[in-house]
């Protein structure tokens, strides 16, 4: 039946990308629908602290326009989240699950600071971060065949942004990639220099997301992505996004 096979679908997310899409898809949803009020979603201390709303500290995450960008934003969690999580993170999906919360954490600090309530956009950057990292190397189409290393792919994205905002600066997805650059120098730059890794993943997690045995994954010292494993699949989805473009393929 096709509900079946729907489900069989939604199942194949791996475990942490699909939470991801599901809590974006049930908060967004709801905001708009007026189902939760729009007010006790967005990022603010005061009220997590006197009020105890703790629930802020994650639903800033989950909550982006209900409009044609939707869409791209789904289509790029889901791309380069399962990337991630079934290479990067291949058998680890407590290691991604901990690389989304502490992104989401630092992107708090530094967006409540700088005035920023609302950090849909800081969190999916910060995924296309380090996926481009971990696939530095590997050729991006974007824009009528403009072509560059997916080590830029995030910085392309900014600028493509900011133009088509008139110039305005992309403030949340700078806090995206600053966050998940420092999820990457403190988990693979620096134990590779030598020194001892500031940010384990937390026990707790482990015993949610048990570990499976997978060899190869993980970023090598020089930042890209080693061969996971035989039947790795060698070719990425097409490109688009919020504001980003659409329709080119990477690869």
């Amino acid at each position: 039946m096709p509900e079946n096979e729907l489900l069989a679908a939604y199942k194949s997310v791996p475990i942490v990308t699909r939470s991801i899409i599901t809590a974006t898809i049930l908060i967004s949803f709801g905001a708009t629908l007026k189902l939760i009020p729009f007010y006790y979603l967005g990022l603010d201390y005061r009220q997590i602290i006197y009020r105890f709303h703790v629930h802020r500290l994650l639903t800033p995450f989950f909550i982006t326009g209900i409009n044609f960008n939707f869409l791209f934003d789904l289509y790029f969690l889901f791309t380069y989240g399962s990337q991630l999580e079934t290479t990067t993170f291949a058998g680890r999906s407590a290691d991604f699950a901990w690389f989304i919360i502490f992104t989401c954490l630092s992107s708090g600090i530094i967006g409540s600071y700088m005035g920023h309530a609302y950090l849909f956009q800081a969190m999916l950057i910060a995924i296309i971060y380090l996926w481009s990292q971990s696939n530095s190397d590997r050729i991006v189409s974007f824009m009528f065949g403009f072509q560059f290393k997916a080590l830029y792919f995030p910085w392309v994205l900014v600028a493509y942004t900011s133009i088509m905002s008139g110039a305005a600066i992309p403030w949340v997805m700078l806090i995206g990639i600053a966050s998940a650059h420092l999820y990457y120098f403190l988990d693979s730059v620096y134990p590779a220099m030598g020194g001892p890794k500031l940010i384990p993943t937390p026990s707790l997690l482990y015993r949610l997301l048990p570990a499976q045995e997978v060899a190869g994954a993980g970023f090598t010292a020089g930042g890209t992505a080693p061969v996971f494993r035989a039947n790795a699949p060698t070719q990425a989805a097409n490109a688009g996004g919020h504001r980003w473009g659409s329709g080119n393929r990477l690869g």
